[in-house]
């Protein structure tokens, strides 16, 4: 009886041990599921993160220009009254006011200050470093 009791034994060892090698493989391969989806959504989010910076730096730069036609009309900036001022500013731009992208470095995408009549800073923000401009904030005027 002691002898079947130990071939026993020794026969649950084995199935556990051979259970224990299949939660390992099961384990490494949720692990391994795991990892793949998060760098495929880092890289997902990288991706937009580089548009959304394209996007908000060619509007910057397109309100820049549109702000210099004003200057050329009126021989000065806006204040910041008439940049909010929807009407005023689509004679000089074709897409506005300013479309908003928030990200988590800034909740907004754009500010415009105007400190005296003949200069002006539009400030836009980044989620990502691109074309020269860093992550957060940063700055065209004149």
């Amino acid at each position: 009886m002691l002898l079947a009791d130990v071939r026993q034994l020794k026969s649950n060892i084995k199935v556990d041990f051979h259970f224990s090698n299949k939660i390992k493989i099961l384990f490494s391969s949720l692990l391994a599921a795991v990892v793949l989806l998060l760098v495929i959504s880092w890289g997902n989010s990288m991706g937009q993160k580089i548009s959304q910076a394209k996007i908000v730096i060619q509007t910057a730069k397109s309100a820049a220009q549109a702000l210099q036609f004003f200057y050329q009309d009126q021989n000065r900036y806006p204040t910041a009254t008439e940049f909010d001022n929807q009407n005023l500013m689509l004679t000089y731009m074709s897409n506005f006011p300013l479309p908003n992208y928030s990200s988590s470095n800034c909740s907004q995408s754009f500010v415009y200050k105007r400190p005296d009549p003949v200069t002006f800073q539009l400030s836009f923000c980044l989620p990502t470093a691109e074309g020269g401009y860093k992550a957060g904030w940063n700055s065209i005027g004149k």
